[in-house]
């Protein structure tokens, strides 16, 4: 996670301006502003932080909002930057709008790039496949009828964008978190989860999780069988494949996103709950804003601050630098649309 601190080794309280313990500034060396009696010279900027600073003000004349967006221009504008893509889907247009709400409603987005971030995010993650029926025409473009009067349909499967909450493709097929888990509630307010190789933890009501079984690792390989100690186990069976806007994870991510949410173990007790958009908006947002959970510590101050736009590495707060051209591409048509629709 980064932290914004004085970087320069001569900003103002650096460790390196400071006299070691024990030592004094010799007199002859201090700065006559500074001499007894003499008034501190005001700090002159020089040209190129001048021009730094009027540079992240015009940024932030055009970013900074936390404003309201027209919803007509919305959807004009999601037809003008979408309409033509093999994906399109007209009926996301109605999702788009509902976490563009969202947005509007969280006072921590401050900045227009962020939004834009999510919404190409979730434009990317929820491109799915979509079961299509279309009528068969003839050569005149026409119906074609079936013996009972009744026009022909063929159905096909097609990657259309959804821009709702989905189930990852497969379910996390030849991956460790494919399996389901049992999960048994705790008196206290912890569970225990059991892994079908018999290893156990146990998970806090704070969403940390330790090992019961001396060894325990976490995961499970996907062509592992049942153990005696799964199968005698009462927990409820759940599996943690990706859902969501940006595809949760592993048990133990829903344990930790859930009580980072203040939702108690509600996601690792109830995981389709990530498939509510606000749950998942949520979860989104939290992590991108903070760097916790999914975002491995990366988060929006990272990639856009002042005139600081940076689009392909903010892709490293999801999956390191997968796609993250092609996304990028998409929330800089996403950050013309919500310029646009600014109100």
């Amino acid at each position: 996670m980064a932290h914004y601190r004085n970087a320069h080794p001569t900003a103002p309280g650096t460790i390196s301006q400071q006299a070691m313990p024990g030592h004094h500034h010799a007199r002859g060396s201090e700065h006559p502003a500074h001499a007894a009696g003499a008034k501190p010279r005001p700090r002159v900027l020089g040209k190129s932080a001048v021009a730094q600073s009027a540079a992240d003000k015009a940024a932030n004349a055009i970013y900074v909002w936390q404003g309201k967006y027209d919803r007509i221009k919305l959807q004009q504008g999601f037809l003008r930057e979408f309409g033509k893509s093999p994906h399109f889907n007209s009926a996301a247009i109605p999702h788009f709008e509902l976490l563009v709400g969202f947005i509007e409603a969280d006072t921590r987005i401050t900045d227009l790039r962020w939004a834009a971030y999510m919404l190409a995010t979730v434009y990317w993650e929820t491109t799915s496949l979509e079961k299509t029926i279309a009528p068969i025409l003839d050569k005149h473009h026409k119906p074609v009828l079936g013996k009972n009067g009744r026009p022909l349909v063929r159905s096909r499967q097609r990657w259309l964008t959804t821009m709702s909450p989905v189930e990852e493709v497969g379910h996390g097929a030849h991956r460790n978190y494919f399996l389901p888990v049992k999960v048994e509630p705790l008196p206290k307010g912890g569970a225990r989860v059991t892994e079908q190789d018999g290893d156990q933890f146990t998970v806090t009501a704070e969403g940390n999780y330790k090992a019961i079984t001396q060894g325990a690792r976490l995961g499970t390989a996907p062509t592992q069988k049942a153990t005696t100690i799964y199968k005698d186990d009462k927990g409820s069976e759940f599996a943690y494949y990706g859902r969501g806007y940006v595809q949760l994870t592993w048990w133990s991510n829903y344990a930790k996103a859930s009580t980072e949410l203040n939702l108690g173990l509600q996601l690792l007790l109830n995981p389709d709950d990530v498939l509510q958009p606000q749950i998942a908006y949520k979860v989104m947002a939290h992590g991108m804003l903070t760097g916790k959970g999914f975002a491995n510590g990366r988060k929006f101050s990272t990639y856009f601050h002042g005139v600081k736009t940076d689009y392909v590495g903010a892709r490293r707060m999801v999956n390191g630098i997968d796609h993250a051209a092609d996304i990028a591409g998409i929330a800089r048509q996403f950050e013309t649309i919500l310029i646009a629709a600014k109100s």
